[in-house]
Protein backbone atom coordinates (compact mmCIF):
# COMPACT_ATOMS: atom_id res chain seq x y z
CA UNK A 1 0.00 0.00 0.00
CA UNK A 2 1.49 3.63 -0.52
CA UNK A 3 -0.24 6.42 0.92
CA UNK A 4 -0.24 9.76 -0.83
CA UNK A 5 -0.84 13.29 0.53
CA UNK A 6 -3.13 15.48 -0.77
CA UNK A 7 -1.08 18.47 -0.24
CA UNK A 8 2.72 20.03 -0.09
CA UNK A 9 4.78 18.86 3.09
CA UNK A 10 4.33 16.05 5.51
CA UNK A 11 2.93 17.25 9.32
CA UNK A 12 1.84 13.71 9.63
CA UNK A 13 4.79 12.27 9.70
CA UNK A 14 8.47 11.93 8.13
CA UNK A 15 8.13 8.57 6.64
CA UNK A 16 4.87 10.01 3.53
CA UNK A 17 5.15 9.38 0.18
CA UNK A 18 4.82 12.90 -0.88
CA UNK A 19 2.40 12.93 -4.45
CA UNK A 20 0.83 16.39 -4.19
CA UNK A 21 0.52 15.56 -8.00
CA UNK A 22 -2.19 12.82 -7.38
CA UNK A 23 -4.94 15.45 -7.42
CA UNK A 24 -5.90 17.89 -9.79
CA UNK A 25 -8.52 20.62 -7.91
CA UNK A 26 -10.75 20.33 -5.39
CA UNK A 27 -14.12 21.88 -5.11
CA UNK A 28 -16.68 22.29 -2.63
CA UNK A 29 -20.55 22.98 -1.84
CA UNK A 30 -19.50 25.46 0.31
CA UNK A 31 -16.65 28.09 0.90
CA UNK A 32 -15.08 27.01 -2.68
CA UNK A 33 -12.16 29.43 -1.61
CA UNK A 34 -11.08 27.82 1.05
CA UNK A 35 -11.61 23.93 0.26
CA UNK A 36 -7.89 24.17 -1.27
CA UNK A 37 -6.92 24.90 2.34
CA UNK A 38 -7.54 20.74 2.66
CA UNK A 39 -4.63 19.95 0.11
CA UNK A 40 -1.85 22.87 1.20
CA UNK A 41 1.06 22.06 4.04
CA UNK A 42 -0.66 24.37 6.25
CA UNK A 43 -1.96 22.36 9.03
CA UNK A 44 -3.93 25.33 10.89
CA UNK A 45 -5.59 26.05 7.99
CA UNK A 46 -8.85 24.58 6.60
CA UNK A 47 -12.31 24.32 5.00
CA UNK A 48 -14.60 25.26 8.52
CA UNK A 49 -18.52 24.80 8.73
CA UNK A 50 -20.97 26.74 10.65
CA UNK A 51 -23.83 24.73 12.94
CA UNK A 52 -26.04 26.44 11.07
CA UNK A 53 -24.06 25.10 7.37
CA UNK A 54 -24.50 21.58 8.87
CA UNK A 55 -28.44 21.94 9.23
CA UNK A 56 -27.73 20.95 5.46
CA UNK A 57 -26.12 18.22 3.75
CA UNK A 58 -22.04 19.58 2.73
CA UNK A 59 -19.20 17.69 0.20
CA UNK A 60 -15.82 17.97 -0.68
CA UNK A 61 -15.51 16.82 -4.31
CA UNK A 62 -11.69 16.02 -5.48
CA UNK A 63 -10.38 15.20 -8.41
CA UNK A 64 -7.45 12.50 -8.51
CA UNK A 65 -4.44 13.14 -10.87
CA UNK A 66 -4.42 9.09 -11.99
CA UNK A 67 -7.27 6.68 -11.31
CA UNK A 68 -6.60 4.04 -8.88
CA UNK A 69 -8.09 1.70 -5.67
CA UNK A 70 -8.73 4.02 -3.34
CA UNK A 71 -8.69 2.33 0.00
CA UNK A 72 -8.53 4.79 3.01
CA UNK A 73 -9.04 8.40 2.81
CA UNK A 74 -7.27 10.17 6.38
CA UNK A 75 -8.87 13.32 7.86
CA UNK A 76 -7.80 15.56 10.33
CA UNK A 77 -9.69 17.97 11.96
CA UNK A 78 -12.11 19.53 14.91
CA UNK A 79 -15.12 18.93 15.97
CA UNK A 80 -14.63 15.32 15.03
CA UNK A 81 -14.79 12.09 16.93
CA UNK A 82 -15.26 8.13 16.00
CA UNK A 83 -18.50 8.44 16.76
CA UNK A 84 -19.93 11.47 14.90
CA UNK A 85 -18.02 10.41 11.86
CA UNK A 86 -19.97 7.43 10.99
CA UNK A 87 -23.28 9.14 10.90
CA UNK A 88 -21.50 12.34 9.41
CA UNK A 89 -19.17 11.35 6.62
CA UNK A 90 -20.20 9.47 3.48
CA UNK A 91 -17.62 8.92 1.12
CA UNK A 92 -17.96 8.56 -2.43
CA UNK A 93 -14.94 6.59 -4.77
CA UNK A 94 -16.60 7.05 -8.50
CA UNK A 95 -15.30 7.62 -11.55
CA UNK A 96 -18.16 9.55 -13.11
CA UNK A 97 -18.87 12.78 -10.40
CA UNK A 98 -22.27 12.82 -11.97
CA UNK A 99 -22.70 9.12 -11.16
CA UNK A 100 -21.79 8.77 -7.33
CA UNK A 101 -22.94 5.16 -6.90
CA UNK A 102 -23.73 4.15 -3.26
CA UNK A 103 -21.11 5.51 -0.51
CA UNK A 104 -18.09 2.76 0.70
CA UNK A 105 -18.94 1.18 3.82
CA UNK A 106 -15.37 1.92 5.69
CA UNK A 107 -14.49 1.58 9.21
CA UNK A 108 -12.89 4.21 11.38
CA UNK A 109 -9.75 4.02 13.64
CA UNK A 110 -7.74 6.89 15.58
CA UNK A 111 -8.33 10.10 17.25
CA UNK A 112 -7.59 13.78 16.13
CA UNK A 113 -6.08 12.05 12.70
CA UNK A 114 -8.96 10.06 11.48
CA UNK A 115 -8.42 6.88 9.23
CA UNK A 116 -11.49 5.48 6.85
CA UNK A 117 -10.49 2.44 5.55
CA UNK A 118 -12.69 0.36 3.54
CA UNK A 119 -12.28 -2.42 0.28
CA UNK A 120 -9.94 -0.77 -2.30
CA UNK A 121 -12.26 1.07 -4.73
CA UNK A 122 -11.79 2.03 -8.43
CA UNK A 123 -12.53 5.34 -9.40
CA UNK A 124 -10.60 9.12 -10.18
CA UNK A 125 -13.11 11.25 -8.01
CA UNK A 126 -13.42 11.42 -4.00
CA UNK A 127 -16.70 12.60 -2.70
CA UNK A 128 -16.63 13.52 1.41
CA UNK A 129 -20.29 14.05 1.99
CA UNK A 130 -21.32 15.61 5.48
CA UNK A 131 -24.98 14.85 6.06
CA UNK A 132 -26.74 17.41 7.78
CA UNK A 133 -28.38 17.52 10.76
CA UNK A 134 -26.06 14.88 12.67
CA UNK A 135 -23.44 17.72 14.44
CA UNK A 136 -24.83 20.99 16.19
CA UNK A 137 -21.44 22.17 16.56
CA UNK A 138 -19.09 23.82 13.95
CA UNK A 139 -16.50 21.69 12.22
CA UNK A 140 -13.57 22.39 10.23
CA UNK A 141 -11.33 19.83 7.95
CA UNK A 142 -7.77 20.74 8.14
CA UNK A 143 -6.38 18.28 5.27
CA UNK A 144 -7.33 15.22 3.93
CA UNK A 145 -5.09 12.41 2.23
CA UNK A 146 -5.69 9.44 0.77
CA UNK A 147 -4.32 5.76 0.42
CA UNK A 148 -4.65 3.84 -2.68
CA UNK A 149 -3.75 -0.20 -2.96
CA UNK A 150 -1.18 -0.58 -5.87
CA UNK A 151 -1.29 -4.45 -5.84
CA UNK A 152 -3.89 -5.42 -7.76
CA UNK A 153 -2.71 -2.26 -10.26
CA UNK A 154 0.85 -3.82 -9.87
CA UNK A 155 -0.09 -7.44 -10.82
CA UNK A 156 -2.76 -6.34 -13.38
CA UNK A 157 -0.07 -4.21 -15.45
CA UNK A 158 2.39 -6.47 -15.77
CA UNK A 159 0.07 -9.59 -16.60
CA UNK A 160 -1.78 -6.92 -19.37
CA UNK A 161 1.89 -6.43 -21.11
CA UNK A 162 1.73 -10.47 -21.98
CA UNK A 163 -1.64 -10.50 -23.35
CA UNK A 164 -1.09 -11.08 -26.80
CA UNK A 165 -3.02 -7.60 -28.23
CA UNK A 166 -0.45 -5.88 -26.92
CA UNK A 167 2.17 -7.40 -28.94
CA UNK A 168 3.03 -4.39 -31.40
CA UNK A 169 4.44 -6.96 -33.66
CA UNK A 170 0.97 -7.97 -34.65
CA UNK A 171 -1.59 -6.58 -37.52
CA UNK A 172 -3.52 -4.16 -36.00
CA UNK A 173 -6.95 -5.81 -36.82
CA UNK A 174 -5.69 -8.74 -35.25
CA UNK A 175 -5.06 -7.16 -31.89
CA UNK A 176 -8.19 -5.77 -31.96
CA UNK A 177 -10.04 -8.63 -33.09
CA UNK A 178 -8.22 -10.29 -30.15
CA UNK A 179 -9.16 -7.71 -27.64
CA UNK A 180 -12.53 -8.04 -28.22
CA UNK A 181 -12.78 -11.60 -27.90
CA UNK A 182 -11.47 -11.01 -24.71
CA UNK A 183 -13.74 -8.49 -23.43
CA UNK A 184 -16.51 -9.35 -21.18
CA UNK A 185 -20.37 -7.34 -22.46
CA UNK A 186 -20.16 -5.56 -19.40
CA UNK A 187 -16.59 -4.04 -20.06
CA UNK A 188 -17.59 -3.31 -23.51
CA UNK A 189 -20.66 -1.47 -22.19
CA UNK A 190 -18.30 0.31 -19.73
CA UNK A 191 -16.06 1.70 -22.70
CA UNK A 192 -19.62 2.81 -24.36
CA UNK A 193 -21.03 4.34 -21.52
CA UNK A 194 -18.95 7.30 -21.09
CA UNK A 195 -19.55 9.29 -18.05
CA UNK A 196 -16.84 12.19 -16.79
CA UNK A 197 -13.99 10.19 -19.47
CA UNK A 198 -13.67 6.48 -20.03
CA UNK A 199 -12.39 4.39 -17.05
CA UNK A 200 -10.47 1.69 -18.71
CA UNK A 201 -9.99 -1.31 -17.91
CA UNK A 202 -6.77 -1.79 -16.28
CA UNK A 203 -6.66 -5.79 -16.23
CA UNK A 204 -6.74 -5.96 -20.26
CA UNK A 205 -4.13 -3.23 -21.02
CA UNK A 206 -7.07 -0.31 -21.67
CA UNK A 207 -5.99 2.64 -20.30
CA UNK A 208 -8.41 5.35 -18.97
CA UNK A 209 -9.16 8.46 -21.13
CA UNK A 210 -9.88 11.69 -18.86
CA UNK A 211 -12.27 14.41 -20.64
CA UNK A 212 -13.17 18.21 -20.08
CA UNK A 213 -15.74 20.04 -21.51
CA UNK A 214 -13.24 23.05 -22.58
CA UNK A 215 -15.84 25.05 -24.35
CA UNK A 216 -14.79 28.23 -23.82
CA UNK A 217 -12.03 27.23 -20.47
CA UNK A 218 -10.97 24.45 -18.38
CA UNK A 219 -14.29 24.01 -16.80
CA UNK A 220 -13.62 21.19 -13.82
CA UNK A 221 -11.50 23.47 -11.27
CA UNK A 222 -11.07 26.28 -9.53
CA UNK A 223 -8.13 28.52 -11.10
CA UNK A 224 -8.64 28.23 -14.61
CA UNK A 225 -8.79 30.96 -17.43
CA UNK A 226 -12.58 31.81 -18.44
CA UNK A 227 -12.72 33.25 -21.88
CA UNK A 228 -15.87 34.13 -23.81
CA UNK A 229 -18.56 31.98 -24.57
CA UNK A 230 -18.41 30.35 -28.01
CA UNK A 231 -20.70 32.60 -29.33
CA UNK A 232 -18.61 35.46 -28.22
CA UNK A 233 -15.87 33.52 -30.01
CA UNK A 234 -17.44 33.14 -33.02
CA UNK A 235 -18.04 36.76 -33.29
CA UNK A 236 -14.50 37.76 -33.56
CA UNK A 237 -14.56 36.22 -37.01
CA UNK A 238 -10.38 35.73 -35.90
CA UNK A 239 -8.91 32.68 -36.84
CA UNK A 240 -5.81 33.68 -35.33
CA UNK A 241 -7.09 34.56 -32.03
CA UNK A 242 -9.47 31.63 -31.62
CA UNK A 243 -6.60 28.92 -32.55
CA UNK A 244 -4.96 31.09 -29.29
CA UNK A 245 -7.74 30.47 -27.28
CA UNK A 246 -8.17 26.54 -27.90
CA UNK A 247 -3.84 26.29 -27.24
CA UNK A 248 -4.52 28.54 -23.46
CA UNK A 249 -7.14 25.75 -22.95
CA UNK A 250 -5.35 22.89 -24.26
CA UNK A 251 -2.10 24.16 -21.97
CA UNK A 252 -4.39 23.56 -18.65
CA UNK A 253 -5.98 21.02 -19.99
CA UNK A 254 -2.02 19.30 -20.29
CA UNK A 255 -1.28 20.65 -16.77
CA UNK A 256 -4.13 18.09 -14.59
CA UNK A 257 -3.65 15.20 -17.19
CA UNK A 258 -6.63 14.78 -19.33
CA UNK A 259 -6.52 14.42 -22.57
CA UNK A 260 -9.78 14.80 -24.10
CA UNK A 261 -12.41 17.77 -24.74
CA UNK A 262 -16.29 17.70 -25.24
CA UNK A 263 -15.76 20.60 -27.68
CA UNK A 264 -16.07 22.36 -29.95
CA UNK A 265 -19.27 22.88 -30.39
CA UNK A 266 -20.37 22.59 -34.47
CA UNK A 267 -23.93 23.47 -34.70
CA UNK A 268 -25.31 25.91 -36.01
CA UNK A 269 -27.64 27.94 -34.53
CA UNK A 270 -30.45 29.50 -36.65
CA UNK A 271 -33.45 29.52 -33.97
CA UNK A 272 -32.55 31.93 -30.97
CA UNK A 273 -35.22 30.54 -29.33
CA UNK A 274 -32.87 27.14 -28.63
CA UNK A 275 -31.66 27.34 -24.66
CA UNK A 276 -27.95 26.27 -26.11
CA UNK A 277 -27.08 28.80 -28.23
CA UNK A 278 -24.29 30.51 -26.50
CA UNK A 279 -22.08 27.32 -26.97
CA UNK A 280 -21.98 27.73 -30.94
CA UNK A 281 -20.36 29.90 -33.16
CA UNK A 282 -22.93 31.42 -34.91
CA UNK A 283 -25.53 30.67 -37.67
CA UNK A 284 -23.68 30.69 -40.49
CA UNK A 285 -22.06 27.43 -41.56
CA UNK A 286 -18.90 28.93 -42.62
CA UNK A 287 -18.08 30.93 -39.87
CA UNK A 288 -18.07 27.70 -37.76
CA UNK A 289 -16.30 25.91 -39.88
CA UNK A 290 -13.37 28.44 -40.05
CA UNK A 291 -13.91 29.42 -36.08
CA UNK A 292 -14.25 25.59 -35.09
CA UNK A 293 -11.31 24.21 -37.16
CA UNK A 294 -9.14 26.93 -35.65
CA UNK A 295 -10.40 25.81 -32.40
CA UNK A 296 -9.77 22.00 -33.29
CA UNK A 297 -6.29 23.17 -34.46
CA UNK A 298 -5.20 25.26 -31.03
CA UNK A 299 -6.24 22.39 -29.14
CA UNK A 300 -5.35 19.41 -30.57
CA UNK A 301 -2.11 21.24 -31.22
CA UNK A 302 -0.98 20.65 -27.63
CA UNK A 303 -1.47 16.53 -28.69
CA UNK A 304 -4.90 16.58 -27.12
CA UNK A 305 -7.67 14.83 -28.77
CA UNK A 306 -11.27 16.95 -29.71
CA UNK A 307 -14.77 15.75 -29.95
CA UNK A 308 -16.31 18.08 -32.21
CA UNK A 309 -20.06 17.51 -32.10
CA UNK A 310 -23.65 17.34 -32.02
CA UNK A 311 -24.60 17.17 -35.54
CA UNK A 312 -26.87 14.41 -35.48
CA UNK A 313 -30.37 16.29 -35.18
CA UNK A 314 -29.09 18.29 -32.11
CA UNK A 315 -29.13 21.75 -33.11
CA UNK A 316 -31.34 22.07 -35.20
CA UNK A 317 -34.55 22.43 -32.86
CA UNK A 318 -38.55 22.53 -33.56
CA UNK A 319 -39.97 25.59 -32.35
CA UNK A 320 -37.07 26.57 -30.13
CA UNK A 321 -37.44 23.20 -27.79
CA UNK A 322 -35.02 20.45 -27.62
CA UNK A 323 -37.10 17.74 -29.28
CA UNK A 324 -34.40 16.00 -31.38
CA UNK A 325 -35.23 12.08 -30.02
CA UNK A 326 -39.06 12.82 -31.04
CA UNK A 327 -37.91 14.13 -34.57
CA UNK A 328 -35.46 11.50 -34.97
CA UNK A 329 -38.87 8.98 -34.44
CA UNK A 330 -40.28 10.97 -36.79
CA UNK A 331 -38.13 11.05 -39.70
CA UNK A 332 -37.26 7.44 -39.38
CA UNK A 333 -33.65 7.74 -38.12
CA UNK A 334 -34.79 4.91 -34.68
CA UNK A 335 -37.37 3.20 -36.83
CA UNK A 336 -35.35 0.43 -36.67
CA UNK A 337 -34.79 0.55 -32.59
CA UNK A 338 -38.07 0.10 -31.31
CA UNK A 339 -39.11 0.75 -27.46
CA UNK A 340 -35.82 3.12 -27.44
CA UNK A 341 -37.63 6.21 -27.24
CA UNK A 342 -41.81 6.73 -25.98
CA UNK A 343 -44.40 5.91 -28.06
CA UNK A 344 -46.74 8.53 -27.15
CA UNK A 345 -44.66 11.18 -28.30
CA UNK A 346 -46.01 15.11 -28.10
CA UNK A 347 -47.29 16.85 -30.98
CA UNK A 348 -45.03 19.76 -31.97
Amino acid sequence: MRICFLFLGCPFGSTCCLCAQDFTSVTASLHPDKASATVDKDPETGWQLTAKELDTQQHLMYVLQNPGDLNAVHIRGKGFSAENIRELIRLYVTYDPMNLGDPVPYTVSGDQTFTLSFQPKYGAHLRVQLAGKVVHTPVIIHEIRIAYDWSRETNTSQAAKEMPWMNVNRPVEERIDLLLAAMTTAEKMELLREGWGIPGIPHLGIPDIKKVEAIHGFSYGTGATVFPQSIGLGATWNRKLVEEVAGVIGEETVSVHATQAWSPVLDVAQDPRWGRCEETYGEDPVLVTEIGDAWVKGYQDKELMTTPKHFGEHGAPLGGTRLARYRAIRTGMARDSPGTFPGDLPQA
